[in-house]
């Protein structure tokens, strides 16, 4: 018969080694400096907005974009600038 305790430890030692990792890779998210210019993906991270959405707004150019070629950039300060400019005054 196995001794439950040593279960338990075994768990627990397991567990302290998951949040270490765990912690360690939030730390290196964290130190990582946000990327200032971005894609279609940039644009839905800070609107939270769809690809279609978000398409719609460019070829009405109502959200701040470049274009080179086929391809669509967003600065994510003029992102945030966009959608700060669009909150209402609470009533």
């Amino acid at each position: 018969m196995t001794n439950p305790f040593e279960t338990i430890n075994s768990r627990l030692s397991n567990l302290e080694a998951l949040q270490l990792e765990t912690l360690q890779c939030l730390r290196q998210a964290i130190a990582q400096p946000a990327p200032q210019v971005g894609g279609i993906e940039l644009a839905q991270e800070l609107t939270r907005l769809s690809k279609a959405r978000i398409y719609t707004l460019v070829s009405e150019r109502a959200i701040p974009h470049a274009k080179r070629g086929n391809r669509l950039f967003f600065n994510r300060q003029e992102l945030l600038e966009w959608v700060a400019a669009g909150s209402r005054a609470a009533a």
